[in-house]
């Protein structure tokens, strides 16, 4: 079987990936670690969320799954009908088409990594629900 450029093993580090930001997001802030937009990779992509003291990713869903593990700091996920205290090491299963949001209750702050069965994030449309 022939390996393609997809097919080899790619190693990045946070320090070497940019930050984004979307004002109209508030605060929040990522980075794309995995990413086909970012190297040569396929079938996942995962990134970097930061949520400052207070911020909120309000409630949303996308037609993707997701993953999250927390690596810093304590925050409630929202969900239609309930929050869940989550905190470093805490990991989030989120089935597709399920509203759900993140919010930072603690003093540092709330880091999350995401992880979807997409190629790259920019595949993901995210709906939010109105307020």
């Amino acid at each position: 079987m022939k390996n393609t450029d997809k097919d080899k093993i790619v190693v990045s580090h946070l320090k070497d990936q940019a930050w984004n930001e979307d004002k109209d997001q508030g605060k929040l802030r990522w980075k794309y670690i995995v990413d086909s937009t970012q190297s040569m990779s396929h079938g996942l992509s995962c990134g970097l969320l930061v949520l400052p003291p207070g911020e909120e990713l309000p409630l949303h869903h996308h037609s993707p799954q997701e993953v999250y593990i927390i690596r810093q700091g304590e925050g409630l996920l929202l969900t239609s009908l309930s929050s869940k205290k989550v905190y470093k090491d805490s990991f989030v299963y989120i089935p597709k088409n399920v509203d759900h949001g993140l919010k930072n209750t603690g003093e540092e702050d709330l880091e999350i990594l995401w992880i979807f069965p997409t190629d790259c994030w920019e595949e993901v449309e995210y709906i939010f629900k109105e307020k």
